[in-house]
């Protein structure tokens, strides 16, 4: 029983004595508009700050998409940089930076097959923060989307430039 205290306590020693850098976790929502595309996507994401720079990965889930002629749903992962453009390093800033998106999309139709899309896009917005813990960051995104599959059921609407409008939020350790 000693020893598991014992570890716990050298766990969160360890983990608060981290030097200044901070990370966040909670959720985001996408939404990615192009020709008669338009579809959601939601994400657990984690984020690490080092100085005005910050590294975010995410795992997301494609919601069904109504208003576009293929309809698929799907998961992926996304890495991304963020870069603050203000002076407050532990507190809110406008930003912008890139990411880039894998989603394994299943497309409905005839058959239904994995289909691998990469999306490459720069982004910008404003990262809030609220009583040092709580964060939320709208953002505004331009992207490319790229097939890397062939013989998938899509649609020639799946591939090309987005708009894609972001919010996230959480909590900051």
């Amino acid at each position: 029983m000693q020893k598991k205290i014992l570890f716990i306590l050298i766990f969160l020693i360890s983990f608060t004595a981290r030097s200044q850098q901070l990370f966040e976790l909670g959720g985001e929502m996408l939404k990615s508009y192009g020709k008669g595309y338009g579809t959601t996507k939601v994400a657990a994401r984690g984020e690490n700050f080092n100085n005005k720079n910050s590294f975010s990965v995410g795992i997301t889930w494609q919601l069904a998409s109504k208003k576009a002629y293929s309809v698929s749903t799907g998961f992926g992962i996304y890495a991304g940089y963020r870069r603050a453009f203000g002076n407050n390093l532990k507190g809110s800033n406008p930003f912008g930076g890139g990411r880039i998106l894998i989603s394994l999309e299943d497309f409905e139709g005839k058959t239904r097959q994995k289909s691998i899309m990469i999306t490459p896009m720069l982004e910008g917005g404003y990262h809030f923060v609220f009583g040092k813990r709580i964060y939320t960051a709208p953002a505004f995104g331009f992207g490319y989307t790229i097939e890397m599959s062939q013989g998938f059921n899509s649609l020639n609407e799946d591939v090309g430039k987005r708009f894609i409008p972001s919010l996230s939020a959480g909590y900051r350790f």
